[in-house]
């Protein structure tokens, strides 16, 4: 064996060993470290670039590259070895690079007051109303019950303000803050991948609303990518809403936690649920 293979080998036995934690008994477990690391203290975090939000790929290559990606768990840019092909965006050359790519420290005051919960407009308590007019118009409307953004025809003329024209505006202005945020994995763009294969996948389009089908190459890509249509609506559309029981309306949410990314002001805002 040549002393580049067995120089190769010794880096690669390094590295996996680094990847253990120490069995001392003193490790928390995985709920409790996460908690730690994202804490109620901890205030909405403000990424300069969606990629930032992606986790870390050393991509199916075998080589050991220095590079640095934006951890959104710890908020800070760490090293990670790079195998050199595909991968993804969230993997930059310098640590600098990475900072000042994706970590904002002065976050406009505009941008402040917005991320602050605000309370639901008192006309998303009202019925739905589709007026006197005989048009059949798609519409939007909260309904209190179910505490969800449904469809209804709108006749056109009079009814009320709980009438919007597209089902994000709906959202916007009345769901309650921890209903409607998305796990950060259904905001990401559709991404087709880098290979040449032709297979079908979902993916959430958060501007419509919808769980989309699109062409994956087989390589590559993102997070936002689902076997199937149901498995799209089940992490995305149906993952934080409410849902009514024999006790009244609950809320359901995952038994692991998610961090949640928004658009804010052009910023991409992390939360936590």
């Amino acid at each position: 064996m040549s002393r580049r293979r067995i120089n190769m080998f010794v880096a690669a036995i390094l590295y996996l060993l680094s990847q253990f934690a120490p069995c001392d008994g003193t490790a928390a477990s995985e709920n409790e470290e996460y908690a730690e690391i994202i804490g109620l203290n901890l205030s909405p975090l403000i990424l300069g670039m969606s990629i930032c939000a992606l986790k870390a790929d050393s991509g199916p290559c075998k080589a050991l590259h220095t590079r640095f990606h934006f951890n959104i768990h710890t908020r800070h840019c760490e090293s990670f070895n790079f195998g050199g092909c595909q991968g993804n965006e969230n993997n930059f050359l310098t640590l600098e690079e990475c900072q000042q790519t994706c970590v904002i420290k002065d976050v406009p005051e505009k941008t402040k007051k917005l991320i602050l919960k605000k309370e639901k407009p008192t006309y998303c308590l009202l019925e739905n109303d589709p007026g006197v007019c005989r048009g059949l118009i798609p519409r939007y409307f909260y309904n209190k019950e179910s505490q969800q953004c449904e469809k209804f025809q709108y006749g056109g003329c009079l009814g009320n303000q709980n009438n919007f024209k597209s089902l994000q505006e709906c959202q916007n202005t009345c769901h309650d803050r921890d209903l409607f945020l998305l796990p950060s994995l259904c905001v990401m763009p559709m991404d087709r991948g880098l290979c040449k294969a032709n297979e079908k996948r979902f993916f959430y389009n958060q501007t419509t609303g919808k769980c989309r089908p699109f062409s994956y190459t087989g390589c590559g890509g993102n997070e936002n990518n689902f076997t199937s249509r149901k498995a799209c609506v089940k992490m995305c559309k149906k993952g934080f809403i409410s849902k009514k029981g024999q006790k009244g309306v609950m809320k359901i949410r995952r038994k692991r936690k998610k961090q949640v990314v928004k658009l804010v002001d052009g910023a991409i805002v992390i939360e936590r649920i």
